[in-house]
């Protein structure tokens, strides 16, 4: 099962009902689905493909959940980098995995240390408000890489956990 097949189940079924506030306003399954979607076709458009390693460096927001599903669904494997961590440990990771390019907001952006392609999660909304809701999916097994989640690195440097689509999907069945 992929994180598109479990998502999937709440936006066909449920598409006018209420699925998150955030600010104020009030999104349904079907408002997600289609943000989603326009994000993953910017993500698409600006050279993301399956396989691919996306580095966020953003605080829990709208923004965060767009980027977070369309990387599902692209097949582009989410790599959340936590937003308390700064130069060493950020440089560290973007070392290690290696990403296509890191996202982030114009508050986190000063604590990003000198990389050659910083996508500013604002370019990425504004794009998105104008790109097409044709939904893509390209991952098609559980098996699948969905996220790299990098340890705290207690006892040495922080190890990326490689977690796959059944791995998520499993646990939110469990919850």
């Amino acid at each position: 099962m992929t994180l598109s097949d479990l998502f999937d189940l709440s936006f066909a079924t449920r598409a006018s009902q209420p699925a998150l506030e955030w600010q104020g306003r009030t999104y349904s399954f079907g408002d997600i689905d289609a943000r989603a979607s326009r994000m993953a076709n910017v993500l698409s458009t600006r050279g993301a493909k399956p396989g691919d390693r996306l580095c966020v460096f953003l605080a829990n927001s709208l923004d965060f959940i767009d980027v977070y599903i369309a990387c599902t669904r692209l097949g582009v494997i989410f790599v959340p980098v936590n937003i308390l961590y700064r130069d060493r440990e950020i440089r560290h990771i973007l070392a290690d995995a290696e990403p296509v390019a890191l996202v982030t907001s114009a508050d986190n952006a000063a604590f990003v240390p000198e990389l050659a392609n910083v996508w500013r999660i604002a370019d990425l909304a504004r794009e998105a408000e104008s790109a097409p809701a044709k939904r893509q999916v390209n991952v098609t097994s559980g098996d699948t890489p969905a996220a790299i989640v990098y340890t705290s690195g207690t006892t040495g440097a922080s190890k990326g956990a490689v977690l796959s689509h059944n791995v998520f999907a499993v646990n939110a069945i469990n919850l």
